[in-house]
């Protein structure tokens, strides 16, 4: 059971939600295949192009150039590619780095709090968990963008289509293809973001050791509660770099320098720490 100041953190959260953004970009029109497709032509063009110089590699007709421009939006509306304007290059974040590179599973961990925690999606997301099966019909969720400046019912409809695209594909919803359902898991990680819970990050997974070794349990030495730069609490390690290694009966201490991706401000920030690693 919440306690009572969790409990009206929450509900503060969730009218808020409730209330219709338009300082929001909201995607549109695009699949989760189109947006992964986009980051793949960015990376192939060293992470950084301009937009006139990948335009045609969704096909030559219009629409198609149309679809990859929305693919880019939303990769940078979800932390992929640094924030772009105008006509400046679109530049693959080190955060969609490190997602490209990730295997599909790990990408959909990822992508799971990025996309619940989107405050485009925040009304449709709290009217979907505050409902008795956690589920809503699609023309609701389309209805739920009225607030969204310029927004006609056809621009309306695209927004489902990648809101339900892109919410399968990471296991934050389910879609039968007339309603949507918050899934248990995107349940749980919703009301963590709703209470503004604290993020502790974890060490990325070791692979596996050859020939036997040991198994090896990783401790983080150090929690981090909150972004220095904005104050949010969400996000993600984006890098670790090796400062220096220490072992002793059995222990090995690194000495790391983390360095911090900030999903509120898309800001990085570092803190050295350490890693003791035991054999069990």
């Amino acid at each position: 059971m919440e306690k009572p100041e969790q409990q009206e953190k929450t509900e503060t959260s969730e009218r808020e939600a409730e209330k219709p953004s338009a300082e929001y970009t909201i995607p549109r029109t695009v699949s989760i295949e189109d947006i992964l497709r986009a980051l793949k032509i960015l990376s192939d063009k060293g992470g950084k192009a301009r937009f006139k110089d990948v335009s045609g590699m969704f096909g030559p007709k219009k629409s198609q150039s149309k679809t990859l421009s929305y693919s880019l939006s939303a990769a940078d509306t979800f932390g992929l590619i640094e924030p772009h304007r105008g006509r400046a290059p679109y530049v693959l974040s080190k955060l969609g780095t490190r997602f490209l590179t990730a295997p599909d599973k790990q990408k959909k961990a990822m992508l799971l709090p990025m996309f619940l925690g989107f405050e485009g999606y925040k009304n449709v997301l709290v009217q979907m968990k505050n409902t008795p099966d956690k589920t809503l019909k699609k023309e609701v969720i389309t209805d739920a963008w009225l607030g969204v400046k310029k927004a006609t019912l056809g621009t309306r409809k695209f927004y489902t289509t990648t809101f339900a695209s892109v919410g399968k594909w990471c296991g934050a919803i389910t879609d039968t293809g007339q309603t949507c359902s918050l899934t248990p898991e995107g349940e749980s990680v919703l009301n963590q973001i709703l209470k503004g819970e604290k993020v502790t990050p974890t060490a990325p997974p070791r692979k596996p050791t050859e020939g036997g070794l040991p198994r090896l349990r990783t401790e983080l030495s150090f929690q981090v509660s909150n972004c220095p730069l904005c104050g949010k609490t969400e996000f993600d390690i984006e890098d670790e770099e090796l400062l220096n290694t220490v072992s002793a009966d059995g222990t090995t201490v690194l000495i790391v320098k983390y360095t911090f991706y900030c999903r509120g401000c898309r800001g990085t920030f570092s803190r050295v720490g350490q890693q003791t690693i035991k054999a069990d």
